[in-house]
Order: structure tokens, then sequence, then C-alpha cells
């Protein structure tokens, strides 16, 4: 039987409380309610990380990805960011974190676990420690209170060892001063482009073709690609065998009590007058004398979102001045505080934040609400039942999984469970296109397999796979007649580019050799243009965002000061000239210092405890099965 956490890894609803529940610090982002099994994924110091351990640190990983870049992610970014490593290397330096820590006789005690979990905000009601909502929230995912405590045991001594390291991380005023110019340092850069797409009358012969491919044959090479049959439990097909009764459903109401209530929000309006960061008090009190005239213009009865239009200096202002509905925390405290105390049809007194200072109408009022048991009892039995249909349909994979043992079981247990096996055809690690959004996690499981092999139950947009390859496809090098157009396109971008780059160092040996800046760009046909002033987090005026053109022009120290060698940006190739630098205000640092030192000293803390542990991996034995090596 498969074991009780390999089960609840795959429904996405577990997660996601899981997630909620564990205090997650530094290394604990893998949740790991640890259990050993016989295969091992790595070994450190002759303490076992199981397979189970890594595909979990792994699938919470995706999870978290998923989360941030949501459709976007693909196998592509999925290895780019080496998810795999990450994964193994999160339980590798938590595996060495807890060693450590026992090594040093640090504890916690009961009373440290019990105050944390006291103090998780899941497990309370009204801002109190709910026994019985502990216990429920527990029971949806199959843990006892034991087990939990047992592992935030765990994670409250890894964050006391963590915490003891971290200690020796400073930061002084001067760093944070250091930080401060260099961040808000602003430069004016003259540059000329020599853009690859101007040279449009690249033509290349036949032969240049067929030398470019057999040089860069690797480049066309085909994805390797794989055949492959499944077959899918889905838990809508399982809904109506679910039932749902009275007892479950106030269980459910009760343990999840604040997803029924909704905040009170507030329509408004807002004129801003802008204040600077840093302004002196005369200039605030000017901004706040303003701000009063256009109170008592609305307050006489002109239209607020025509006084918006004329006299707001926000981003609100085409609209007039109009912010929508919004929840108190997501408003600026002293402007939400101020809001949240209005009528509806107030205007208020001005109203100061970091942004300068506010007046604002108030359009309607909606007070927070809690929706009875009777109100949410639709949503609560959709939920349970889904939940139920869930674990039901689990258990049938399960069950469908264990019967599995050769290559032919999967078509012999599909009659036997009445479920159609399907084909997919060939696809590469994109997947096949038939499965839509779910194609890369489909490929990603099926490209882990060897011909023949039965996968476990692969958790995928909500479905449970078995998934078995029939047979494998290496990749290959095509004949150039099949691929002909491409490398010909291919061919002509790189030529463009070499011509441009070409030109481009001609104009810088012509710098070298004395001549003016607008002189040789004239003669290449290129026109001089200039940035205007920008800092090193903005986007370049009239560019965008171009990390090498940015690094590049940082880098110029004294006006008329051009770079040696051209850059080669998104656009094309430059030469950059400084026009100007340009300080950042004195007294902005005193506004940003506690930010500054603030994000510095995190820095620091993260540096200090990943040298902590690289130094503990130097003295550690730790060995790591070679299909995890990758």
């Amino acid at each position: 039987m498969l074991n009780v956490m390999r089960k609840q890894a795959g429904s996405w609803m577990i997660k996601v409380i899981l997630f909620a529940i564990v205090i997650v610090f530094v290394f604990w982002g893998v949740g790991s309610f640890r259990s050993k099994e016989a295969t091992k994924a790595a070994v450190v110091n002759d303490e076992i990380i199981s397979v189970a351990e890594y595909r979990r640190a792994y699938n919470n990983l995706l999870d978290q990805y998923r989360q941030r870049f949501g459709s976007s992610l693909n196998d592509g970014m999925i290895e780019m960011l080496n998810v795999k490593k990450q994964a193994l290397d999160q339980l590798i330096d938590r595996t060495i974190l807890l060693q450590e820590a026992k090594k040093l006789d640090l504890r916690v005690s009961d009373a440290e676990v019990a105050e944390s979990v006291m103090k998780t905000a899941i497990f309370q009601n009204n801002g109190t420690f709910d026994n019985r909502r502990y216990r429920s929230i527990l029971a949806q995912v199959h843990l006892t209170p034991e087990a939990f405590e047992a592992e935030q045991k765990n994670v409250l001594l890894g964050e006391k060892l963590t915490r003891i390291i971290m200690g020796s991380a400073k930061v002084s005023e001067v760093e944070a001063r250091q930080w401060y110019d260099w961040q808000n340092t602003s430069v004016d850069i003259d540059y000329v482009l020599f853009e690859p797409a101007r040279y449009g009358d690249i033509d290349p012969s036949e032969e240049e073709i067929a030398d470019y491919f057999a040089a860069q044959k690797e480049h066309y090479k085909t994805d390797p690609m794989i055949k492959a049959r499944y077959v899918v439990f889905d838990p809508d097909d399982y809904k109506d065998q679910v039932t749902v009764n009275e007892d479950e459903i106030t269980d459910y109401y009760d343990a999840n009590i604040n997803d029924f209530k909704t905040e009170k929000t507030v329509e408004a309006r807002h004129i801003l007058i802008k204040l600077e960061p840093g302004a002196d008090e005369e200039a605030d009190l000017a901004a706040k004398t303003r701000a009063e005239a256009i109170t008592k213009m609305a307050r006489e009865g002109q239209d607020f979102a025509e006084l918006a239009k004329s006299y707001s200096e926000g981003p609100t202002k085409d609209r007039g001045g109009y912010l929508g509905k919004f929840q108190q925390s997501q408003m600026v405290k002293p402007f939400a505080d101020q809001a949240f105390s209005m009528a509806a049809g107030e205007i208020s007194e001005p109203v100061k934040t970091q942004f300068g200072w506010h007046v604002i109408k108030v359009e309607s009022v909606e007070e927070a609400t809690t929706n009875t048991i009777e109100q949410s009892n639709a949503q609560i039995i959709e939920t349970l039942t889904d939940r139920k249909a869930r674990n039901l349909v689990y258990d049938k994979a399960e069950q469908f999984y264990e019967r599995c043992f050769e290559k032919d079981d999967l078509v012999k247990n599909a009659k036997l469970f009445d479920v159609a096996v399907m084909e997919t055809g060939s696809f590469s690690r994109r997947g096949p296109d038939a499965l839509g959004s779910q194609k890369g996690e489909f490929a990603t499981a099926a490209f882990s397999l060897q011909p023949d092999e039965i996968s476990d139950i692969q958790d995928i947009g909500g479905r449970y796979y078995i998934i078995q390859p029939t047979e494998a496809i290496d990749a290959f090098i095509p004949e150039i007649q099949e691929v002909k157009a491409n490398v010909k396109a291919d061919l002509i971008k790189k030529m463009q580019a070499d011509k441009a780059r070409e030109d481009a160092e001609a104009m810088s040996a012509d710098l070298v050799a004395g001549k003016a800046f607008e002189e040789s760009a004239a003669l290449r046909g290129v026109d001089v243009k200039q940035t205007g002033l920008f800092s090193r987090d903005a986007a370049i005026p009239n560019i965008g965002s171009d990390p090498k053109f940015t690094a590049a022009a940082f880098q110029l120290s004294s006006a008329g000061k051009t770079t040696d060698l051209p850059v080669e940006g998104n656009a094309g190739f430059y030469l950059l000239r400084l026009s100007d630098r340009k300080a950042p205000a004195a007294d902005g640092f005193a506004t940003e210092k506690v930010n500054i030192t603030s994000m510095l000293l995190r820095q620091k803390q993260r540096t200090v405890i990943k040298d902590w542990i690289d130094a503990r991996k130097n003295d550690s034995q730790i060995f790591v099965e070679k299909e995890y090596l990758e």
C-alpha cells in the first residue's frame, strides 16, 4: 500500500492547507513529514533522503513556481530554474542544518512547540487558538497532532540554529549610505545604435548556406521524442457517488470560518497634491494649503470628479480620482484610516501620506459580513464533494497502480477497471498537444520513465494519470533540405549582426584614433541620440530595459568618456558616451535609511547562512544517486 503522505501529496487542496499550516523559514519550503523508504535519492552523513521526500520537495517547488509564473511556466523555464537540483539541495541543506543543531545540543521544548502552534493564524478563531479547529484541519490532511508537532519541533530547531548563525550579520550606516549613493546615481548617455536589420541586402549563396548548416548541425537536431499510453482517473466522474452529511458541513464551516467572511470595503475618489520625498517644511505647507483650498471648493458643492481632473497630480486624475472599491489593507495606513472612518458622501480634511496630501470623497461603504452556515451550505457541499471525489478517485487509481507489475498490466488492468487506455502518438518534452495546458507536466513524468515502465500516480491538472512510455525516439540531425528555409533565415540574421558589429567596431577604432563622436557617427550613417537621466534600476528612456546597455553606461566615470568596445544590446550594437553623471540628493538617504539597512541585512544574513551551510557540506559525506545528479 502506498504510504499516506504520498497519497496526500497528489491533492492540490492538501498542498494548499499544508503550505498554510507549516511555518516556513529558509529551508522549510519543501514540506517533509519524513518517512524513510528503501529507495533513496541521497545520503547525508549516513542519514537517508528518500525518493518520496525528493518527489515531495520537487512537486512543492513546482507548485510555488506555478503560483509565481502561472501558465507561463513551461519545460524550458523548469529546466532553466534547475528545479531538480533546487529540490535536492534544499533537502541536503535542511538535513545538515538539523544534524548540526543536534550536535550543538540545541533543544526545542514542548512549550515552544505549543506556543508556535497556538500562534499559527490558520489554527485561530477570532485571534485565539481553537483546539477543535486545529484538530479538524489536521484531520483533513490525514495528520495527527503528534505527527505535526514532531515535524514542527524540527522546524523550530532549524530556525533556532539559523538565528544564531545569522546573528553575526551587521550593516553599518556607512554601508547603507554607499549602497544608497550607488543605487540612486543617474547618468545621461549619448549613444549610437548599429541595428542588424538596417543591412537588408544580404542574400547568402547556396554554398554559404550549406557551410553554415555543416557548422551548426547540432542546432537543427530534432528533439528526443517518445510515444506513451496512459489511463486517467477524473474526480468529476465520481461526484455522483459522494454524499455529504450535516456534521461534515458544520465541521468544515467551523474550521474555515474566515473563508465565509467579507471584509468591509469603501468606494472612494481622491485628489492628490504630490510631495517629493525629503521635501522641506515650506513645500509641505504649500501642498497642504492647496489641498485645503480644494477641500473647500468640494464642500461648497463643486463636482469632485471635475476637481480631480483639474487639480489632482495622481495616476487616477483622468478618471476623476476614482479608486474603485478597496479593503483597508489595500491602502497606505493614513489614507485607509481616514477613508474607513467616513460615511458615504463625506469629504475629508487633507490627509498626508508618503505620496503627498490627499482629499478623499467616500462614494459608498459596504460593512463587513459573515455568511451563515445556511448561506454557505451549497458552497461547502461543493467543496466537500470535490474533496471526497478526489479521495475516492485516488483510491481507485491506487488500486489500479498496485496491480501493475509488468509492461502489459496497464492494458489488462484497464479492461478490469473499465477505463480507457489512451495513446499519445510521438511527442517531445513540450508534451502532447491533446493534453493542452497539462502537456508539460505529462511530458515531465513520461520522460522520467524507461520504455514500458509504468509511472506511479501523477496528479496533473486535478486528474490522476498512470503513464507508460511505449517507444523512445532518439534525436537526429535532419537533411539540409528539410530545414533549409530555417537555416537560410538564421544565416541572414548572423550575417546582419556580423555587419552591424563590424561597423560598430570601425567607429570604435575611429574614436580611439581621436575622431569626434558626432563626426564618426555621421561617416557611418548613424544618428547620435541622448537618453536623458536614468538610474540603474529604471528603464532607459526610448530604449527600455537593456541590462548590458545599463551596465556599460554606469562603468563610464567622467563626462566625454566613451565605451572602449561596442556593447551588444537587445536592439543591436551600441557605442556610448557619458554626457552627465548625477549623484542622488543627500537628504533622501534619511528617508530610505531604515529600508536600505533592512534590505542589506537580509542579504548579508542569506550570505552568512549559505556560507555556513557550504562549509558544513565540505566537511560532510554526501552521496547522491546518479539519476539525481543532473
